[in-house]
């Protein structure tokens, strides 16, 4: 690669994140700033300090020491109507400090949700950074500058407002253009559902997924079964079809060791899910018909508290159903009383609630090696090309929130929208970013 070559693709990169280029350079000017107020207020100590060659001119300096105060008195008392004023030394550098760090993490925090795309901005988004770093080059920075080069301090209530006015702009351009990405960001139209809820006939397009998480049906019907099964028909060798029988009750409550030995025993060890968790997806079959209540549960059965187990692995379920928050960009038309003729489009975020219904974490467990509980994405397996695994319940809510959209929420019969975020409604939650 010649040195052309190197060049293009150095400008190709610093086109793509332009964005990211513009914080840190906001960022930086406000570290900028700190480093010279700094050395201006330790050259205004070092300028006391050497006035006390004699005492004659120690005597001239005070007072005009005491008048510089009192003219400085009567300023501020002026500037800040007699109180509550930020014309502090403290209040500036605080201000610069605070700047710095709130643009940079509030860049983190959006880059995290859309990456290279936010971090590479739009020409709102950049021309609204480009005129707050202008803004805070051309009055912080200068006026720092010259109170170095002329030794007297500058006006300390204009340049907190600006260190303010700057850094409230740079929060708002990184806010409007995540607003503006986020309705860019229509979800997928909703898949079909089976009626049975399981996974849309035809297989995937897409790339071959990791594991495998469509076992056959010899999976499901072990040859030392019986012939009653709960699936809605079973092909046998001689090519009839067996009718749609019901399935057999529950066996009765076990302790999850042996259920754990009896599963590992007669299952295949490469399944995504429980068997049982397998026919949930499939079937209406009622979560109560497929689980006992924990022996090693102090809390009685009929404690809604209790904890549950799975009678197919012995897997321990939570008590509780999972609620979640999602953000939800709307297109609205524009105003009526739009006298300018733009006809622009209002956008408006709002936010849903949803509630992961236990049957909905049942679907999705699968038993660890050695005993214990972990879960694969039942959404994943619906509408991605590969399988998502996670080591506990809460890391699945966290990937179902942060992954997955509304749309994928919505064709699923296990998570329910309901009224609102509130904590009365005594369910789990995730924190909502």
């Amino acid at each position: 690669m010649d040195s052309k070559d190197l060049m293009d693709e150095h400008k190709h990169i610093k086109r793509g994140f332009v964005l990211a280029t513009l914080i840190s350079t906001v960022a930086g000017t406000f570290i900028t700033g700190i480093n010279l107020y700094d050395r201006l207020l330790e050259q205004r100590r070092q300028k006391k300090l050497d006035k006390g060659q004699n005492k004659k001119i120690k005597e001239l300096e005070e007072r005009l020491s005491e008048a510089e105060a009192e003219k400085k008195k009567r300023d501020e008392e002026g500037a800040n109507g007699g109180k509550d004023g930020p014309g502090t030394h403290n209040d500036v550098r605080n201000s610069l400090q605070h700047s710095s760090d709130a643009v940079q993490q509030e860049y983190e925090r959006y880059f995290a949700n859309l990456g290279s795309r936010f971090a590479q901005g739009d020409l709102v988004a950049q021309t609204q950074l480009q005129s707050q770093i202008i803004l805070l080059q051309g009055s912080v920075i200068k006026l720092l500058e010259e109170a170095l080069m002329t030794g007297t301090m500058p006006d300390i209530n204009r340049l907190y407002n600006t260190c303010e006015f700057a850094r409230e702009g740079s929060l708002r351009a990184l806010h409007d253009q995540y607003q503006r990405l986020l309705e860019s960001s229509a979800p997928p139209p909703p898949q079909q559902r089976h009626r049975h809820g399981g996974r849309p006939g035809g297989r995937p397009t897409g790339p071959v997924r990791r594991i495998s998480s469509t076992p056959s049906l010899r999976d499901f019907h072990h040859p030392s079964s019986s012939s009653t099964t709960t699936a809605d028909s079973t092909i046998w060798p001689s090519g009839h079809m067996q009718r749609r029988q019901l399935a057999p009750p529950p066996p009765p409550p076990q302790p999850r060791k042996q259920l754990a030995a009896a599963y590992a025993s007669s299952s295949p060890s490469d399944l995504l899910f429980c068997r049982l968790a397998q026919e949930t997806q499939r079937t209406d079959r009622p979560l109560d018909s497929c689980l006992a209540t924990d022996n090693h549960s102090p809390s009685s059965p009929s404690s809604s508290s209790s904890s549950s187990i799975c009678t197919a692995c012995g897997a321990q379920l939570g008590p509780e159903a999972w609620r979640i928050e999602k953000e939800v960009a709307l297109h609205r038309g524009p105003p009526e009383d739009d006298e300018s003729g733009s006809g622009s489009a209002v956008v408006v975020v709002v936010v849903r609630t949803y509630l992961l219904t236990r049957r909905f974490l049942f679907k999705c467990h699968r038993p660890m090696v050695g005993g214990g509980t972990e879960y694969a994405c039942y959404l994943c397996l619906r509408h991605r090309d590969r399988d998502t695994i996670c080591r506990t319940e809460e890391g699945l809510v966290s990937h179902v929130t942060k992954r997955h959209g509304v749309a994928e929420y919505e064709a699923d019969r296990d998570i329910r929208e309901v009224g609102g975020g509130g904590s009365g409604s005594g369910r789990r939650a995730l924190p909502f970013r």
